[in-house]
């Protein structure tokens, strides 16, 4: 397990919208090659209740890609963030969540053989899902999941440990790509799940 990217999240009473996210301790998205300082900002904070986790994205952008318009459409060749959980903790098997700037979702049940090789099975879709997506005017944009809980193996309790990684891919003006991660993978790969990080759900 990665023991240099932990995040320590603390768990909260109620839905997503009575989160004051500005009690919760904020980690940044760097390259996901090398950890480099990422061409914008992208500040995440994480929650749990007996219910769901709930994850708040805070994006710097100022050139928004995002044109697909269906859930399960590929939404990782544009604009997106992105969450991996992985509950039980090997690498294998984990859920992969893709937002786009419109609030277009990608849900899907990854199999990994360990080595990024994967089988993604869209078909799946998480159940109660809720997502939203506010713009401002300065282009930036501001992004908030809740996971209810039923859709993994096994509920966490404090104490728990899972693995997980946070990604965002954003297109520049000049059609450059660019992939930042919260743990880095060390190549232009989300699915190298050894270099997930670990989340402890606190009490």
């Amino acid at each position: 397990m990665n023991s240099l990217k932990r995040y320590l999240c603390k768990k909260v009473q109620g839905p997503i919208e009575s989160v004051n996210w500005e009690l919760l301790d904020s980690v940044s998205l760097s390259n996901v090659i090398d950890g480099e300082r990422a061409r914008l900002q992208t500040n995440v904070k994480l929650c749990w209740s007996d219910e769901a986790i709930m994850v708040h994205f805070d994006c710097e952008d100022d050139h928004v890609v995002a044109t697909m318009t269906d859930r399960d459409d590929p939404l990782f060749h544009e604009d997106v963030v992105e969450i991996f959980l992985d509950d039980a903790g090997q690498g294998l098997l984990y859920r992969e969540f893709v937002i786009s700037p419109n609030n277009v979702v990608y849900d899907a049940l990854i199999v990994n053989d360990g080595e990024g090789q994967i089988n993604a099975g869209v078909q799946w879709n998480a159940d109660g899902l809720l997502t939203s997506v506010h713009k401002r005017e300065d282009g930036s944009w501001r992004c908030e999941l809740s996971i209810p809980l039923m859709n993994f193996d096994a509920a966490p309790a404090p104490g728990s440990e899972w693995r997980f990684n946070l990604y965002r891919i954003d297109d520049d003006k000049e059609g450059n790509r660019h992939f930042w991660a919260w743990s880095p993978t060390g190549a232009i790969e989300f699915h190298l799940s050894k270099h997930f990080g670990t989340l402890v759900f606190a009490d």
